[in-house]
C-alpha cells in the first residue's frame, strides 16, 4: 500500500479519536483528553499534520453540535488548539521533561478558556470580567485534567503512537 494512503488512514484515526473521546467525556465539564492528543500529535506527527487534524476535528465538532455558523464557538476553538499545539512545539524543541510538558498542559487549559473570554462575554452581553471570573474554576477543572493526563499516558502514548507511526509510514 503508498505510504501516503499509510499516513492519511492513520492522520483520519488520530482524529477519529480525538473526536470520539470528546464526545465520551462529554457529560463531564471540561474533562477530555484533547489537550493531551493535540501534544502527543505534534510530538509524533509534527505541527503541519497536527494543524490538519485540529482544523478537521474543529470543523467536525462544530458541525456535529450545530454551531458551525458561530463565530464565537469555532473561531476562538480552533485558535486555541492552534496555540496550544505551536507553543508546545517550541517547549518541545527544548526540553523533553514530562513534568515541564504536564505543567504546560495545566496552562494550556487556561489559554483555552481564555480564548473563549471576549467571545462568549460580547454574544451574551455579560461584562467580560465577570465572565472571566465565572470562567476561572472550570479552567482550573480542565488545567488538571490536562496536568494529570500528560504526566500518566504521555511517555506511553508517545512512544505507542511513534512505533505505530514509525511501522506504517516510515517504512
Amino acid at each position: 500500500m503508498n505510504k501516503h494512503v499509510k499516513e492519511i488512514t492513520l492522520l483520519a484515526l488520530a482524529t477519529s479519536i480525538l473526536f470520539v473521546q470528546e464526545l465520551m467525556f462529554s457529560f463531564i465539564p471540561n474533562i477530555q483528553l484533547t489537550t493531551f492528543l493535540i501534544l502527543v500529535y505534534t510530538s509524533v506527527f509534527g505541527l503541519k499534520k497536527t494543524y490538519m487534524i485540529i482544523i478537521v476535528h474543529v470543523f467536525i465538532d462544530n458541525l456535529l453540535f450545530g454551531s458551525l455558523g458561530m463565530l464565537n464557538i469555532w473561531i476562538p476553538m480552533a485558535l486555541a488548539w492552534l496555540l496550544i499545539a505551536t507553543i508546545f512545539s517550541i517547549i518541545r524543541k527544548n526540553t523533553d521533561s514530562i513534568f515541564i510538558f504536564a505543567l504546560s498542559a495545566y496552562f494550556f487549559g487556561h489559554i483555552y478558556g481564555l480564548m473563549f473570554v471576549p467571545f462568549q462575554a460580547w454574544l451574551i452581553e455579560i461584562d467580560i470580567l465577570l465572565y472571566l471570573l465565572a470562567d476561572i474554576p472550570w479552567q482550573i477543572i480542565m488545567g488538571i485534567a490536562n496536568f494529570l493526563t500528560v504526566m500518566w499516558l504521555y511517555k506511553p502514548m508517545e512512544k505507542f503512537l511513534m512505533e505505530l507511526y514509525s511501522k506504517y509510514v516510515t517504512n
